[in-house]
């Protein structure tokens, strides 16, 4: 019945399946991409004293983006003055010439291999090339920058996440797809 509703809209949405760690690009029912996932893991922060418990996290469930990490990637930048056009000023400006600034190539932009998607129901959605790593080390190093955080009067956040661990390239890949109101189908 979810991924029914789903594939009544002409947008694409995603299907996580953990079942099969992997997800799915999909768009009226049709499958677009396949992107398999090494592992995934769910993480939350434990203080040593106190602390709240995560939100719950169910599935079948529709998750919505409500911050993406490309949110503001197709930003449109007006100028501050409108002038009309003159092909005389065009032909005075000096051609670059040509070869002197490498072009980069179609699909080698500065996405990030790691990034994290803010979703609506409390959670985070963190995309990873590699496993975290959760040795005692590690957690008594996040206890002590979360003690100094609280010291200097800083409020330090840590919202809860489901950690997809993908191939770099493929993550990606998936930069562009988490944009705010897209909507992911968690599978039981």
């Amino acid at each position: 019945e979810l991924e029914t509703a789903l594939a009544r809209k002409p947008v694409p949405y995603l299907v996580l399946e953990p079942s099969r760690p992997r997800l799915l690009v999909k768009s009226r029912g049709l499958v677009l991409a396949e992107v398999p996932l090494r592992s995934i893991h769910r993480l939350t922060f434990q203080p040593l004293f106190g602390g709240e418990q995560p939100p719950p996290l169910s599935a079948p469930a529709i998750w919505t983006v409500t911050q993406g990490p490309g949110d503001t990637d197709r930003e449109t930048i007006a100028p501050t003055t409108l002038r009309p056009y003159s092909e005389e000023e065009e032909m005075s400006d000096p051609a670059p010439a040509p070869g002197a600034t490498p072009t980069p190539k179609p699909g080698e932009r500065d996405k990030p291999a790691s990034y994290r998607v803010a979703l609506d129901n409390g959670w985070q959605l963190f995309l990873v090339d590699e496993a975290p790593r959760l040795g005692w080390f590690r957690r008594l190093g996040a206890t002590v920058r979360d003690g100094w955080q609280r010291l200097r009067g800083e409020a330090p956040s840590h919202p809860p996440l489901v950690t997809l661990v993908v191939d770099a390239d493929q993550a990606r890949g998936l930069h562009h797809l988490f944009r705010s109101g897209t909507e992911i189908l968690v599978a039981p």
